[in-house]
């Protein structure tokens, strides 16, 4: 769904630029070659990444071409002369996996979770040597701020703020015992590989009809992480779902045989790798609507001592 908007930029060699409905970062546009292709641009401009981002993007986009479905890159430009940066992909077919998840039924979700399930699998293979953010096109890392080292690190650099210091020290003491079981939890599949890294049900296409992933979009947060981090995501949208469980009984069969595990015990995995996440983006509360979801998880983990606690698990 497209509309015409102000702020909607004049990109060389494309026409009728228009605003997508539904994008968050004011950054993606869907426009024509003059072929009469119908393609989409993620203009670096609303929101500062650097110089550099354009090229971590089109770099991941060639990584994961053959094995994951995702947009075809067709062209890359640099910031230049004051001009923003660009990337142009395909336009990936099929209808936003979170609106179908929303009226589907369960023989329908099944066949969607084990489609993702697959398709992260095969993306937890892609090796990296180590967790991080990308530099710049060569795909070389920088080490996260200090305090990521581990979950109980993490919390103690985010539990001053206003957020989850109001839960209050005794819920805060069962949160950091949680955060140290997760670090113990993620110990289990002690590499990184690459993740996309904002994987909501709405950066998923889907095909409703065949119950097949058609493409994961916006790789613009790509990085270096766990396994289970992408999975994780999935599983804070709908924790206890047909959806999920297919997904991560399909992603088992991927994992090397030391990580594979019943679903109930990748759940918690998952959920551990997701914790990172969810302390930032609750720690944030009122900034945008994902930080009441996280602030809630957050509670409910707080309040029951249980990584699983907002599930009933």
């Amino acid at each position: 769904m497209l509309t015409d908007a102000p702020g909607v930029p004049d990109v060389a060699g494309y026409r009728d630029v228009r605003t997508v409905v539904g994008g968050n970062s004011h950054e993606v546009f869907r426009a024509t070659t003059p072929e009469g292709r119908e393609v989409i641009l993620r203009v670096y401009g609303a929101r500062h990444r650097g110089p550099e981002a354009p090229g971590v993007h089109a770099s991941v986009l060639m990584l994961v071409r053959g094995l994951v479905p995702a947009p075809e890159l067709l062209e890359v430009r640099g910031p230049e002369a004051g001009t923003d940066g660009l990337v142009v992909t395909s336009v990936v077919p099929g209808v936003v996996l979170d609106d179908v998840l929303a009226t589907c039924d369960d023989h329908v979700a099944a066949r969607l979770g084990r489609s993702l399930g697959e398709a992260l699998g095969r993306m937890s293979g892609i090796a990296m040597t180590g967790p991080g953010d990308f530099l710049d096109y060569s795909l070389g890392r920088r080490v996260w701020q200090p305090g990521s080292e581990s979950l109980v690190t993490w919390l103690d650099l985010w539990s001053g703020r206003a957020p989850l210091a109001d839960l209050g020290a005794p819920a805060l003491a069962r949160l950091r015992r949680v955060c140290a079981e997760a670090d113990a939890i993620l110990a289990a599949a002690p590499r990184a590989c690459l993740v996309h890294g904002d994987l909501s049900p709405r950066n998923v296409m889907c095909d409703p009809a065949t119950g097949v992933i058609t493409g994961l979009i916006d790789w613009e947060f790509a990085h270096a992480g766990h396994p289970m981090e992408d999975a994780g995501h999935q599983v804070r949208e709908r924790p206890d779902s047909v959806f999920s469980t297919a997904l991560l009984e399909a992603m088992n069969r991927w994992l090397p045989p030391a990580e594979q595990a019943d679903v109930e015990t990748l759940r918690r995995r998952a959920r551990a790798a997701d914790l990172y996440w969810i302390i930032e983006i609750a720690s944030r509360l009122g900034e945008a609507s994902a930080t009441y979801t996280c602030h809630r998880i957050l509670s409910a983990i707080a309040a029951s001592g249980d990584l699983l606690g907002d599930t009933g698990s």
